[in-house]
Order: C-alpha cells, then structure tokens, then sequence
C-alpha cells in the first residue's frame, strides 16, 4: 500500500500543510495517496539534511568540517560564528562540543584549508600565489610554511610531482 511514488505537487501540498503545523491533515493526505507518513517524514527529514550538507547522525566535527569545506569552497566567510549560526548552536556550545570530541574549531579550518589547497595544487591550473590568496592567507610565504607542515613539501614541489 506505501509504495507509490509521491507527485511533486502533493509533497509540496503535504510540506505547506507541515509548516502550518496541522498533523492530521497530513496524515490524510498520506492515507489518500497511500504514503506512509512516518516514511514521509524521515525521507523529508533526510532530504532536508543532505541539502545542507551534513547528516545529524555524523560527529560534530564532521559535520562542521562539511560547513566549512562548502563555505571556503564558495569563497565565503568560514568564521567560527558562521558554522556555530548554521548549525544553531551558540559559539560556546559549538567549542564545547568539538572539545568533547578532541577537536578545536582551528584544526576544523586547518584540515579544510588543507584539502582545498591539496585539490587546487593538484589541478595544475593556478599558481601558487593565487591558491594562497583564494586560502585566505595575507602572504604566500605562510601559505608555503602552512603546506610544508602539511605534507613535508614545499608547494610547488609538491605541484610538479602532482601532476
């Protein structure tokens, strides 16, 4: 009986009627189109949690990592505020929290600076001063300091043995 697919339109109608809050008619509308609403439910709640990047079911520190990998890949501020805001969690919460799991919110934005470096050195389609600057670092002599401790290479060594 559940297994029907759901036309767009009616789960458009069942979440219009799920944010106004009326239970009961969304379990009618479910009973009529034959959709088990607790099934509903958690394929909108995974839905939900895929568009923004991250599974509530990961540690903390992954899913931060997620927010920040996505913020730094779209060039946008990855500030502490921003991650702690999108995930809503205060601040205080947000650094307890990575404590609890032995992480910092620093090493969070280092490992990320890290993969996107990694991934644009490895596409051989910027310099080194440019992937510095797209980093996030004032001078490319930290970004060379920064790599070097990363991966035991200084960065253009690393790009010629890369591609």
């Amino acid at each position: 009986m559940y297994s029907q697919p759901t036309p767009f339109n009616s789960l458009k109608t069942i979440l219009n009627v799920a944010l106004n809050g009326n239970k009961d008619h969304i379990d009618a509308i479910c009973h009529r189109m034959g959709i088990n609403p607790n099934d509903l439910y958690n394929r909108v709640c995974q839905a939900m949690e895929y568009g923004t990047g991250y599974l509530t079911t990961q540690p903390l520190a992954e899913q931060a990592r997620t927010i920040v990998l996505r913020r730094l890949d779209h060039q946008q501020s990855a500030q502490i505020e921003d991650v702690a805001d999108e995930l809503g969690l205060s601040v205080r919460s947000l650094q307890r929290r990575l404590q609890a799991e032995d992480v910092t919110f620093r090493e969070i934005i280092d490992y990320a600076r890290r993969d996107i470096a990694l991934r644009l050195i490895r596409t051989n389609q910027h310099n080194i001063n440019e992937i510095a600057s797209v980093m996030g670092y004032d001078e490319p002599s930290s970004f060379r300091r920064a790599f070097k401790k990363w991966t035991g290479h200084n960065p253009k060594a690393y790009q010629l043995t890369a591609g």
